[in-house]
């Protein structure tokens, strides 16, 4: 736990923090520069803090609801934004150390810096912040203690993802287009299309590769009707008693992510070649996510707790590929569809 109430390193803080939390992210974030750079990892930041709260394993439903509620009427902040945030804190303890639980204790200051953005980027990423915490003390009220929740079908899969992540597409287009005169009107309304589809393709990828241990801590995103669909009762029967179910309904999933993984292809194509840093902001979480798919296709150790992940040779090749790519839309069609058809033809 890191308390510091100066305001000057504030900012080097919350650099720090964002490879702590998440050094993939960390990774397409450091790629931009000016105010799209210092909005979209105060953003992320933002972000993550709801989801630090909603994935606690320790912290009672009924707290995550109230706490989240309380984290979205932080947006937009107020001049009282530090009281407000010392109040979201009280009584919040964590049982187990990390690095998530040290961001939100050190809310104050991210939004110390937040506060400083120009009044429209402020705007623009605290309306989805709020959304996204609203979304998730929807769905935490539908879950009891001790209970493994389950989303009932596709529709309520899309909804819970648009919370989580097509949110967060919307707030990166919205950032962009106020940053660069090159993203026309025309050029943003493509963008703005397929932003929540681009969002929905991570968190789909994240919960085919997250099935397990998701499960583990009581909920269950593949939809229950995937799995009845394929003669499964997702509660009583295991994986051992209908192998086969439980790997078509994880198809199922994987087809799905592949459907709004190709929107985000277009959506980066869409982006004008001399926005280089834009284009490989979104290439590179997109090429690990459908290679990701390709290692997960068709691994049957999935369902028994191994995780399944590429590995950091991959990532470096990613890089260096997309990189090379980058002003190319054919090669980089050609390199993502290759990779795909290993998915398509596994």
């Amino acid at each position: 736990m890191i308390v510091n109430d100066g305001r000057d390193d504030d900012f080097t803080f919350c650099e720090e923090y964002l490879v702590k939390v998440s050094r993939t992210f960390a990774i397409n974030i450091k790629i931009l520069r000016g105010l799209s750079y210092r909005g979209i990892l105060l953003a992320y930041l933002l972000c993550r803090i709801a989801d630090t709260i909603e994935d606690d394993p320790f912290l009672p439903v009924d707290v995550k609801v109230v706490k989240l509620r309380e984290y979205a009427k932080l947006f937009p902040p107020s001049h009282d934004y530090r009281t407000q945030v010392s109040d979201l804190l009280r009584d919040m303890t964590f049982k187990e150390h990390s690095h998530d639980a040290d961001l939100l204790l050190n809310a104050h200051r991210v939004f110390n810096e937040f506060v400083k953005l120009p009044e429209r980027l402020v705007s623009l990423i605290g309306v989805r912040v709020r959304e996204m915490a609203h979304g998730m003390a929807d769905f935490q009220e539908k879950k009891s203690d001790n209970e493994i929740m389950f989303l009932e079908d596709k529709h309520e899969l899309d909804r819970y993802c648009y919370f989580v992540a097509g949110t967060v597409g919307l707030m990166i287009t919205s950032v962009f287009a106020e940053n660069s005169r090159m993203i026309t009107p025309e050029i943003r309304e493509k963008l703005w299309t397929r932003s929540v589809p681009f969002g929905l393709g991570l968190q789909i990828t994240n919960i085919a590769k997250d099935f397990y241990g998701d499960h583990e801590r009581g909920w269950c995103y593949v939809p229950r009707s995937f799995y009845v669909d394929e003669g499964i009762d997702p509660v009583r029967d295991t994986f051992r008693e209908n192998a086969n179910g439980y790997i078509a309904a994880h198809k199922r999933l994987i087809t799905l992510a592949l459907e709004y993984l190709d929107e985000a292809l277009l959506y980066t194509l869409d982006i004008p070649r001399p926005l280089y840093r834009y284009r490989l902001f979104c290439l590179w979480p997109l090429f690990m996510a459908i290679e990701s798919l390709a290692a997960l296709s068709g691994d049957r150790h999935l369902f028994e707790g191994q995780i399944v992940k590429i590995t950091r040779k991959d990532v470096t090749r990613i890089l260096r590929n997309t990189s090379m790519a980058v002003m190319s839309n054919s090669m980089l069609k050609h390199m993502y569809y290759r990779t795909r058809r290993k998915i398509t033809n596994g």
